[in-house]
């Protein structure tokens, strides 16, 4: 009996220990019902645009993993194929956490635009400029490592390059280097470089700012890409300003700018991507009931540059469900 009584407290012990790291299952549900206004013959739909199926798990003061799916449409195929739906790891990785350092190795989300796409705030319905734009993976496989030091914050990665869905093919290779600095409570700034290393190289310079006041946030950024996809002297550019204020816990607005560019090459008189140049208008209202659900009535439009360019103006109803 005394041995049965030194011997509980024990196993107690150590399964409050053990009970210190649990790990957590989240989940993310897109989806919509869209209204096109200026189509010829007005259109509407109900769509279900992706799910994010991940698990956390912190084994000890440093070390964590986390693994997470993807459950969406492929980017290669035609808009016709859409109703299709395909599972991609978008995180399979380990993290060493100690202090100002962090390490993490795997599949894992990039960094070249987290601290935009977390500030707007909005990526359910509308991806931050590199992303939406495709000046850059959101994940991808490699090694990273994070720094900070009071106000100033720097990471740096490298990775296969070319993204969560696809496979390594080659011996090329993706580094990138960030730079942050939190000038005040209510002031970001950030700037970010890759470069992809191959014989043409491509290369990414990204500049944000971001400000915040009580309930209202605005944000400016600016990115330029050298030699897209390894075409010499193809480069793209744009800009992208989003403001939000909000009302209440429950309700508040926002307005994004998008404008995207490509440069003259040569003696011609027309941009290389004209036919993919343009600007996008973002707008809208947010409700959210309790603290997991997002609602939004918002307005989109995209204009293409072309003389000959279509114009797509849709109104949304977008949800967003966490848990």
């Amino acid at each position: 009996m005394i041995i049965i009584g030194w011997t509980c407290p024990l196993l107690s012990q150590n399964n409050r220990q053990e009970n210190n790291y649990q790990g957590i299952v989240t989940s993310k549900i897109y989806s919509n019902f869209n209204y096109q206004l200026n189509s010829p013959e007005p259109s509407t739909s109900f769509a279900l645009t992706r799910a994010y199926f991940g698990y956390e798990r912190q084994f000890s003061e440093h070390f964590s993993a986390n693994v997470k799916l993807d459950v969406g449409s492929p980017e290669d195929l035609s808009e016709f194929s859409r109703i299709n739906r395909y599972a991609y790891f978008k995180n399979a990785a380990i993290r060493y956490n100690n202090g100002p350092v962090t390490l993490w190795g795997g599949l894992f989300d990039m960094t070249q635009f987290k601290t935009q796409q977390d500030f707007w705030g909005y990526r359910y319905l509308y991806e931050s400029f590199l992303d939406e734009y495709r000046f850059g993976p959101s994940a991808d496989l490699g090694v990273g490592m994070r720094y900070s030091f009071n106000k100033i914050e720097t990471d740096f990665t490298f990775t296969n390059g070319e993204g969560y869905s696809s496979p390594q093919r080659d011996d090329n290779y993706k580094a990138g280097w960030g730079f942050t600095y939190k000038a005040a409570e209510s002031l970001i700034l950030r700037g970010y470089y890759s470069l992809f290393l191959v014989e043409t190289p491509q290369m990414t310079f990204t500049g944000f700012a971001g400000y915040s006041s009580g309930n209202f946030r605005l944000g400016v950024e600016y990115n330029h890409q050298l030699n897209y996809r390894f075409y010499e002297d193809r480069n793209r550019y744009g800009y992208s300003t989003y403001s939000t204020y909000t009302f209440s816990e429950k309700w508040e607005i926002f307005l994004r700018y998008d404008q995207l560019y490509s440069n003259l090459v040569g003696e011609s008189q027309i941009p290389w991507n004209l036919p993919e140049d343009g600007s996008a208008l973002i707008g809208g209202v947010q409700f959210t009931p309790v603290k997991n659900i997002h609602l939004t009535l918002d307005y989109q439009d995209w204009v293409e540059y072309a003389g000959n360019g279509q114009t797509d103006q849709i109104l949304y109803i977008h949800l967003e469900v966490n848990f």
